[in-house]
C-alpha cells in the first residue's frame, strides 16, 4: 500500500508541485492549506508522514508541529522553510520532527528523504512485530514449563524434607527462587505486552 503524505503549504504552488511529484514517485498524496485544514484531516485519515510549512497565516507550522506530536505521535512530520536558520531547525527536531527541508525543495531530494524515512518507520514496524512475536514465544514455551517445574520441586521439598541433607535442601531452595523469579519475570513482559496493546487500541481509537 502507498504510503500516504499531507502537504500542509499556503503556497498553492509549492504544495501542488510537490503533490504532482510525489505522486508521480508513487505516494499517496492529499494537501491542505493551513494548520487548522490538515488538523481536520489528521483527525479523518491516517497518514504517514506530514509535510508541514513553517510560516502559514493561523495556525503556524511550530504550533502545529506540538499539536500533532500530542495528537498522532505514530505520524512522522518532516518541516519546510522558506530560509535556513539553525534554531528553528533545533526547535523543531526536539519537538518531534524527523527532518527540514529548506524551500525551493529539490524534487528529487525531497522524494529520497521521503523514501529514506519511510524504509525506517517500516523497519521499526518489522522490529516491533518481531519483539511481540519474540515476547509471545517466551510466554507460550517457557511459563507452562516452569509452572511445572516449580509444583514438582514443591513436591519434592514436602515430601522429602525429613530426607534432605543441609546442602540438598539449600540447593533446592535455590532452585525454587530461581523457578519463582523466571515467572515473575515473564508475567511482567506478559504485562507489558498488554500495556502496549491497550494504549494502541486507545490511539486507534483516538484517530
Amino acid at each position: 500500500m502507498p504510503e500516504r503524505i499531507l502537504i500542509v503549504d499556503d503556497e498553492e504552488t509549492l504544495r501542488l508541485s510537490m503533490k504532482a511529484r510525489l505522486d508521480v514517485a508513487g505516494f499517496t498524496t492529499e494537501v491542505a492549506d493551513n494548520g487548522e485544514e490538515a488538523l481536520r484531516r489528521m483527525k479523518e485519515q491516517e497518514y504517514d508522514v506530514v509535510l508541514l510549512d513553517i510560516k502559514m497565516p493561523g495556525m503556524g507550522g511550530i504550533e502545529a508541529l506540538r499539536l500533532f506530536g500530542e495528537l498522532f505521535p505514530k505520524t512522522d512530520v518532516v518541516m519546510l522553510t522558506g530560509f535556513a536558520d539553525f534554531s528553528t531547525a533545533i526547535e523543531c527536531l526536539k519537538l518531534g520532527a524527523k527532518d527540514y527541508l529548506v524551500k525551493p525543495v529539490d524534487a528529487t531530494e525531497l522524494v529520497a528523504r521521503l523514501r529514506s524515512l519511510v524504509r525506517s518507520r517500516t523497519s521499526e514496524r518489522v522490529l516491533q512485530e518481531t519483539r511481540k512475536s519474540f515476547l509471545s514465544l517466551i510466554y507460550i514455551d517457557l511459563l507452562g514449563p516452569l509452572k511445572s517445574a516449580r509444583e514438582s520441586l514443591m513436591r519434592v521439598q514436602k515430601s522429602s524434607q525429613s530426607k534432605l541433607t543441609a546442602e540438598q535442601k539449600e540447593e533446592l531452595a535455590n532452585s525454587m527462587m530461581l523457578c519463582e523469579k523466571m515467572i515473575s519475570r515473564i508475567q511482567s513482559l506478559d504485562e507489558d505486552m498488554k500495556q502496549e496493546a491497550l494504549l494502541s487500541d486507545l490511539e486507534r481509537a483516538a484517530h
